[in-house]
């Protein structure tokens, strides 16, 4: 089986010939092993696409991401302001939702949403370079965009904390913020799915992390949007991977109502705990630390990690090996290597 075809059977729950590895994200990560920066890759779609194949000819994950560490982009579309740092992921600056005022009139100013992220030119670069990656390494590799799931992305419009408190004062201003973030986030796919540049969406809603908030704020605010947005993905016959950071244990049963085919889940899951929970209706991901393990650790503690997490829920297929969360900037090469390769060498 070629490496997409090893992680899309297991998406689909099924036995794949090995073990699918992947990383997830690495934007950061690449833009310091490359040289580039994010700023400085906008309106040049054909060096971020050779930036995203020459990486992976180095790694070899079994999936690869345009785009990723842009996810807070996608709001410069609608007025936000964005910025760019030396060393990190771009950051929105100033919230643009905390009031139903502020709700009305950003309806009022962009009732087009599908046609303001076409204007963008961050979002124009993506959705080229997602199709060169396509063109280049798509027959091998399954190819893939990173955004925020609407409830980071909602907490990102309205403010972190202040979303956190109003989902108790104002639940119905929170619920319309996060619709409205949910279109976004698949209105920057669909092109991607329609064109055939991406086989998959790989959303992150780090925000609604156990540690964050409750399994029933979770149940109430972050499910039905990620339903919503993977029942419209599904329809286009794409693949949908889900990563949530931080402690989910007391949400893993609510997993598979997201419409997710994968759930990606932090190094503070029990893997054993999450395969006996739900592994018979969704593939499992996951989950090796990334700093102790990965960027601080040895090959040989790579290696091990890489094992134990296949002991723990590789069995019978529908699992992904890769790291509990995104790739710090300062990893080795020769230690995402040593992980992965662990992955590709196990057989089924």
């Amino acid at each position: 089986m070629k490496p997409k075809e090893c992680v899309l059977a297991a998406f689909e729950n099924k036995v794949p010939a090995r073990v699918p590895a992947i990383i997830y994200g690495g934007g950061v990560w690449t833009m310091k092993h490359t040289g580039n920066t994010f700023d400085g890759l906008i309106g040049k779609p054909k060096e971020m696409a050779e930036m995203v194949v020459k990486v992976n000819e180095e790694i070899k994950s079994d999936m690869v991401y345009v785009g990723s560490g842009y996810n807070n982009v996608q709001l410069q579309a609608f007025g936000g302001t964005i910025k760019y740092r030396p060393v990190g992921a771009p950051d929105l600056e100033e919230p643009l939702i905390q009031s139903d005022e502020a709700l009305a009139r950003f309806k009022e100013t962009y009732p087009d949403i599908p046609g303001e992220l076409a204007k963008d030119p961050v979002i124009q670069t993506i959705w080229e370079a997602a199709q060169l990656v396509q063109e280049k390494i798509g027959s091998d590799f399954l190819v893939s965009a990173t955004a925020w799931g609407p409830f980071s992305l909602a907490a990102q419009m309205y403010g972190v904390e202040l979303m956190m408190q109003d989902m108790f004062k104002k639940a119905a201003l929170v619920n319309s913020v996060i619709e409205i973030a949910a279109d976004i986030v698949y209105y920057f796919y669909e092109p991607m799915i329609k064109n055939g540049s991406i086989q998959a969406t790989a959303v992150a809603d780090a925000t609604a992390s156990g540690d964050l908030i409750s399994p029933r704020m979770f149940k109430k605010f972050a499910v039905p949007w990620l339903k919503s947005f993977h029942d419209r993905v599904a329809e286009l016959n794409c693949g949908r991977f889900l990563h949530i950071c931080g402690d989910t244990t007391k949400s893993l049963e609510m997993m598979p109502d997201t419409g997710a085919q994968c759930i990606a889940l932090d190094m503070k899951v029990d893997l054993a705990e999450a395969k006996a929970k739900i592994g018979d209706k969704m593939c499992i991901g996951g989950n090796t630390p990334p700093v102790f393990v990965l960027n601080n650790g040895t090959k040989e503690d790579c290696v091990k990690s890489a094992k134990e997490c296949i002991d723990k829920a590789g069995a019978n297929g529908g699992y992904v090996l890769l790291p509990g969360c995104d790739i710090p900037p300062s990893v080795t090469v020769e230690n995402i290597d040593a992980y992965l390769s662990t992955g590709r060498n196990t057989s089924y």
